[in-house]
């Protein structure tokens, strides 16, 4: 019976190891918290996060915190070239307004697709002040309906503002 007793007490103690073996093995492996660039701050209102996107504009590479956020609003959100043929270059600006306390500071446009090419002024725009993002579209090698979408990340909340536009794309003129 004391073998068995004994014998028990072994499986159990080396059970024990090994569980804490195993905790301590993950801790070094998993992160406890997500590692974010430095200048990351959790969307409040929207979905996703801030990315950091200094390489777009470097006037961005400032950490944001509730005294440096804006809001912002655009004239339109979707907008609509109409009929175009394929290989036309149009271009769009959308405009819009900060309607926050703070200078508004864009962070990056990212087109849907690289037929599509965003601009967009990197200085602060102040609040009260107005701005434009140019989007050019270029239909070669389109055809029909297209829908494409420009992401916005700016130290707005939310985080990002989605505009778009679409273009009926007919075959080339003769």
């Amino acid at each position: 019976m004391k073998e068995n007793i004994k014998t028990i007490a072994l499986v159990v103690l080396a059970l024990s190891f090994f569980a804490i073996a195993v905790v301590e093995i993950l801790r070094f492996v998993l992160p406890r918290e997500p590692q974010f660039p430095s200048n990351f701050i959790e969307n409040k209102n929207g979905a996703g996060p801030i990315q950091n996107m200094m390489d777009q504009n470097p006037i961005a590479n400032e950490r944001l915190t509730d005294s440096t956020l804006t809001s912002i609003e655009f004239a339109e959100e979707i907008f609509n070239f109409g009929d175009i043929y394929e290989g036309d270059k149009v271009t769009h600006e959308f405009s819009f307004k900060n309607t926050g306390k703070n200078p508004l500071v864009i962070r990056g446009a990212k087109a849907s697709c690289g037929c599509t090419i965003p601009s967009y002024s990197k200085e602060p725009i102040l609040p009260g002040k107005e701005g434009v993002i140019k989007v050019v579209f270029n239909s070669l090698g389109k055809g029909g309906a297209q829908h494409k979408a420009v992401h916005i990340t700016a130290n707005t909340i939310p985080n990002y503002t989605v505009i778009e536009f679409t273009a009926n794309v007919l075959d080339k003129k003769k």
